[in-house]
């Protein structure tokens, strides 16, 4: 019979457990085939902007710089564009106009743009290369509105100050040049060196209009006296060399596929192999509309039509007050001319008296929002009412195709919406970034008046930026097939099916499931598919871990799929839950000293009773009874209540607790609040009624808990749960989806359903017996009193101090099945408790444990003995570090003609430090690197370093003035001359770096180096053997890897004798690149570069024994990955530690090793392995 396989997966931000189980022919959990865990190493910084759901990440941060770059390239274009022209005219200015000084060059800028005066056309060609130089500030559309959560203020305040300068100087009817001249004549004084200027230029940016406009007039002038010269052809190309822009290049190919819609195609495509071959290889690609934007009239109707008929309203006894198709459209044409519906204007158009007590979900409790994109338009047409008719926006149904099982033919939006006004005005302001063809586009095709658009009506749409909003997930095609169905009540889901489509592949038959056709190869995602490349690469790693399982164990049945809950979330949800978290985190500190004050020591189950003790208002939430906190947080006569009793509802969430007296907690029994209170009389039902509302009404709890306290069992939603399944979350589907290409089944679990199951199975303990010995021998256990036994543990243990805790994770999601976690985030009825008394009838279980835990544990699951012994046999398995480069082609354009340029190198890494460093000579004349730092960030331990003498005193005065604290210090401008007309901004200091170590980056005239970078990180560290057997090392950084690999030199080099005979056919090598080949005598020991893997402490005898054994126990206490190499420093990390804590090196397998000597290297051993993505390992 074949054995039925299950893989659990256990994804998170940077990791992947996973575990693969047989079934037994009951298909109970029998065998363990194989476990493990991925790692895939970030950094600090991008777990935690990712965690964070920080706007800017490391590659926004890449991207700007990049852009930066692009900017001074394309200014040094436009330099030498503009030089060919004026050499070619005669107009290049001398040395001596070049070198003029600040206040003379703007004069002569002034003078240019005055009538009557005459420059030479030098000096004109010495005014265009200053006009070159800064073009302004341009105006891009939506630049003048902040975004709709309030972000960009700051950048519209900007473009707000950049038009008021620009008035002002309509205003004073002076050019850029003129107005300069005279702020700088104005703020002239007399320093020390010369003329200083107080007025900074830098700080006064103006628009693009404004420089061009002094273009403009001083051509006019000057023509005048050279009108052969600067005719109307010459003008024209200076123009257009200064400030023409290209357009932005089109964003539309990053735009996904309408996952509903999308085909794929088998085509050619040319690609660059790895060393810059041209390589035609077949490749399958998305073909289909694209999804529409979010800010579409259609995707806005789609939009409003879901979340009317998913908005429902409750009465107190937790019964539905129906809300009529009728009803919905008036709700509906309510958010076409309003922002945001609330629940009280909800209950106003429902006609739903005042006295009548409601309560809705979540979906009104903020508010639905309204039309957007129908306010920012009316709101740019609120003094042009006669233009009311271009807001009009009908939508026709219409029969479409036949639905094929039924014969019944489906409804969908009429294509003729396209032609709508609304339509029709939304495309315009869209699609068209250029004004004036906005304007005209706006008079041809609706029949504006120029008159109307010169008024100011163009600058009010012109504003509007409906790109800015994003995407949705579905194609307008799409949507004009669910929207006849949305607009009858239906569910998005039921919408989708009636349409012909499933929203999702687990609605799927048993018979459809069998008969779907499997990939055996689950294609990578091409790179940017996600536009999140933190989850591309988990995603690409999974993918990689499935295919090289069905690989080695066949097919795999079924896989069950748990994703961290930050891969769930949206990057403005991540933002959010961390606001919560450290919102949560100082109440939590805050609560904790209050509870030290009452001589009580703060664990976690007091902070939360305090909670339960403010929200009810110190007082029993049944009867009103006053509470004591000293009592309630002890335990006496005052007690944690569950609303809704475990026993119905497994929920131990703070939603489903509140403070009760003792009394009422056990005249309640196994009742829900409602079925109780439904016990008493009248009054005090309506006390308890008041009481609830007040404190909701207050905020005091929130809106689930008052759910909980008015409900009985009957009317407890299936769904009502908080803790449910997120799989509408894109990442979620996105995982699953792919899966599916070459899994029949695949569904997902939950973390807190795995977080029961692990205590319940016994397995919380598993990973903390494993680790004890080892820790104790490290002296990091401790000694505490339990029960009043004295008990040894490790201190301050944590499962996530282990790398294994995700593979353990994973086994349980793979023994999960959908029936535990539906009865886990269910009401169990009577018929499912009779069953479960039956399940764990003749079994011994705890006192106190619950029907539905006893049953839990009685369901099939690996024994703890098996699991442990699994575990003990994991090797970490961590992704290889990235790629050192990649080759690339560049197109360009020339002569006309569009080429194609293959095998360009791209580095794929920082070459260098960001920061550029000079050189001078110090008082005894030795050459010392130095840099500006910022004013700010010089402390007193600092100024040993700075430069100049005479700064360094006037530092020093500054600082012990304010007691040494550099944020007061210099929070008022500090000046270097009486005077107080130079200001300090920033402090040259020597670095201490070693010039040998450093990069020449640009050299003066003569060719002598005048700044420097610093290499960035390094590369590898390769360990030589001469012939006398003396070892040697060489550090390659990522700058000298990159060097070498650009004149033809391998990376790592093996063979040193051959490298140099290479080396030495190179004729333009630099020497620099020569200088650090290692010596041709040399032969290489070995190579040591970030997360390779190494055994540590094993004669050569053991290793090849263990591996040949397979005894991964015993090699898994030797295993190291390297963390970081220095000159003469090399550190290790336990392939299980998750904490880089370098304090702790005892113990029988330390935490890490640090190699400071080639004499402890030997002694230690170290042999490279290769762990491979399933934690198998091989000897390199």
């Amino acid at each position: 019979m074949k054995t039925k396989k299950i893989l659990g997966l256990d994804l998170g931000v940077s990791s992947i457990g996973w575990s693969l189980i047989a079934l037994n022919e009951k298909e109970e959990p029998a065998k363990i085939l194989g476990m493990g865990s991925r790692i895939v190493p970030l950094s600090t910084e991008d777990a935690d902007e990712f965690q964070k759901g920080a706007a800017i990440s490391k590659n926004s941060r890449r991207t700007l710089l990049r852009t930066m770059r692009k900017g001074i390239n394309r200014y040094q274009q436009r330099r030498t564009r503009l030089t060919r022209i004026l050499q070619s005219q005669g107009m290049l200015p001398t040395q001596e106009l070049i070198q003029l000084p600040t206040l003379e060059l703007w004069e002569l800028r002034a003078k240019a743009a005055t009538a009557g005066e005459k420059l030479t056309l030098a000096e004109i060609g010495r005014v265009l290369y200053h006009l070159n130089q800064k073009r302004g500030y341009r105006h891009a559309k939506g630049d003048s509105n902040p975004d709709e959560d309030g972000k960009g203020k700051k950048e519209t305040d900007y473009v707000a100050a950049v038009k008021g300068r620009y008035h002002e100087l309509r205003e004073s009817n002076l050019t850029i040049g003129q107005h300069f001249a005279q702020a700088l004549k104005s703020s002239e004084q007399i320093g020390e060196h010369g003329p200083v200027y107080t007025y900074r230029i830098k700080d006064q940016v103006y628009p693009r209009e404004a420089y061009i406009e002094e273009f403009d007039q001083i051509m006019e002038v000057q023509s005048a006296f050279y009108p052969e010269k600067l005719n109307k052809s010459l003008i024209q190309e200076l123009r257009s060399t200064i400030y023409l822009q290209r357009p932005l290049k089109s964003c539309k190919g990053l735009v996904s596929y309408c996952e509903f819609e999308k085909k794929q195609r088998l085509v050619k495509v040319r690609l660059a192999g790895k060393e810059g071959e041209e390589i035609i290889k077949e490749q399958l690609v998305d073909i289909g509309p694209k999804v529409a934007p979010k800010s579409s009239p259609l995707a806005e109707v789609c939009r409003i039509w879901e979340t009317l008929n998913n908005i429902r309203i409750y009465f107190p006894d937790g019964s539905d007050r129906p809300i009529s198709i009728e009803e919905r459209q008036r709700l509906f044409e309510e958010l076409q001319t309003t922002e945001k519906l609330s629940f009280s204007k909800v209950k106003t158009l429902l006609k739903i008296k005042k006295q009548e007590e409601t309560w809705t979900n979540d979906l009104l409790k903020g508010g639905v929002k309204g039309n957007a994109t129908c306010q920012a338009l009316r709101k740019a047409f609120t003094d042009y009412s006669h233009y009311a008719e271009l807001l009009s926006f009908n939508l026709l149904v219409k029969e479409g195709n036949a639905d094929p099982d039924t014969g019944e033919l489906r409804l969908v939006i009429d294509e003729r919406y396209q032609q709508t006004p609304l339509f029709k005005l939304w495309h315009i302001l869209y699609s068209i970034e250029d004004r004036e063809a906005m304007g005209r586009a706006l008079e041809q095709q609706l029949g504006i008046t120029r008159k109307d658009l010169d008024a100011g009506l163009l600058d009010k749409l012109f504003q509007i930026d409906f790109t800015k909003q994003g995407y949705t997930n579905k194609s307008s095609k799409f949507i004009c097939k669910i929207l006849p169905y949305l607009q009858k009540g239906s569910m998005y889901s039921e919408a989708c099916e009636l349409a012909g489509k499933r929203h999702s592949a687990a609605s799927l038959t048993t018979e459809e499931i069998y008969e779907r056709p499997l990939l055996d190869v689950i294609p990578i995602l091409p790179r940017n598919a996600l536009r999140q490349p933190i989850v591309e690469k988990i995603l690409n790693q999974m993918i990689n871990l499935v295919n090289e399982l069905r690989k080695q164990h066949g097919e795999i049945e079924e896989v069950r799929i748990e994703l961290a809950r930050e891969l769930k979330m949206s990057r403005e949800e991540r933002a959010q839950a961390t606001k919560s978290m450290n919102r949560n985190k100082k109440e939590n500190e805050q609560i904790a000293k209050l509870i030290e004050e009452n001589q009580l020591f703060p664990t976690r189950s007091r902070i939360q009773k305090y909670k339960m003790w403010q929200e009810t208002n110190e007082q029993c939430i049944y009867c009103g009874k006053q509470v004591n906190l000293v009592t309630f947080l002890r335990g006496e006569e005052v007690e944690v209540e569950h609303i809704i009793p475990r026993s119905v509802l497994y929920d131990d969430s703070l939603s489903n607790k509140t403070c009760s007296c003792r009394a009422c907690n056990h005249a309640k029994g196994n009742r829900t609040a409602m079925e109780y209170i439904q016990t008493l009389d009248t009054d005090r039902q309506d006390e308890y009624f008041k009481r609830v509302q007040k404190l909701f009404d207050e905020k005091k709890i929130s809106y689930a808990k008052r759910s909980r306290l008015l409900m009985t069992t009957e009317e407890i939603p299936q769904d009502f749960i908080e803790r449910h399944l997120r799989l509408s979350q894109y990442i979620a589907r996105e995982a699953q989806h792919i899966l599916r290409q070459g899994i029949r089944r695949v569904y997902a679990s939950e973390g807190s359903v795995t977080a029961t199951l692990r205590h319940l199975w016994g397995y919380d303990e598993i990973l903390k017996d494993l680790n004890f010995d080892r820790y104790k021998s490290m002296g990091e256990t401790e000694v505490i009193e339990v029960g009043g036994k004295l008990i040894e543990q490790i201190k301050d243990w944590t499962k996530r101090r282990d790398h294994r805790h995700h593979a353990i994770d994973a086994l349980i999601v793979a023994c999960t099945r959908q029936s535990y976690i539906q009865r886990l985030n269910r009401v169990n009825s009577a018929e499912d408790r009779d069953e479960m008394n039956e399940a764990v009838k003749g079994k011994k279980y705890k006192e106190k444990q619950l029907l539905l835990e006893r049953w839990l544990i009685a369901q099939p699951h690996l024994s703890t003995q098996q699991v442990k012994d699994k575990v003990s046999q994991i090797l970490i398995s961590f992704r290889p570090r990235k790629r050192t480069y990649s080759r690339g082609k560049n197109r360009f354009k020339q002569h006309g003609k569009t080429l194609t340029q293959l095998g360009i190198l791209i580095p794929r890494g920082a070459l260098s430090e960001e920061t550029v460093y000079g050189q001078i000579l110090d008082g005894k004349g030795v050459e010392q690197i130095v840099v500006k730092y910022p004013l700010h960030s010089i402390q007193t331990e600092d100024l040993s370093y700075v430069v100049d003498l005479g700064l360094r005193r006037l530092l020093e005065e500054r600082l012990t003035q304010y007691r040494d604290d550099p944020k007061k210090a210099f929070a008022e401008p500090l000046y270097s001359d009486r005077g107080k007309t130079q200001q300090i901004r920033s402090v040259r200091c020597f670095t201490g770096r070693e010039r040998e170590k450093m990069i020449p980056l640009r050299f003066d005239e003569q060719g002598k180096p005048i700044s420097f970078v610093a290499p960035g990180s390094n590369h590898h560290v390769a360990l030589y053997r001469d012939s006398e057997g003396k070892a040697h090392e060489s550090i390659v950084t990522f700058w000298h890897a990159i060097e070498r690999l650009r004149y033809g030199l391998p990376i790592i080099i093996k063979d040193p004798a051959e490298a140099m005979n290479q080396a030495q056919s190179i004729p333009d090598l630099p020497e620099a690149i020569r200088q650090k080949l290692p010596h041709p005598d040399w032969k290489l020991i070995e190579t040591l570069g970030s997360n390779e893997m190494f055994l540590i402490g094993m004669t050569d005898e053991e290793i090849q024994q263990a591996i040949r054994q397979q005894d991964y126990s015993t090699l898994s206490k030797y295993l190291y990955r390297v963390q970081k190499i220095t000159s003469n420093g090399y550190s290790f990390r336990y392939h299980l530690e998750t904490v880089l804590d370098s304090t702790n090196s005892q113990g029988t397998t330390p935490k890490f090793y640090r190699i400071t000597s080639f004499k402890r290297y030997t002694k230690l051993n170290p042999r490279k392995v290769h762990i491979n993505i399933l934690g198998q390992i091989t000897l390199i």
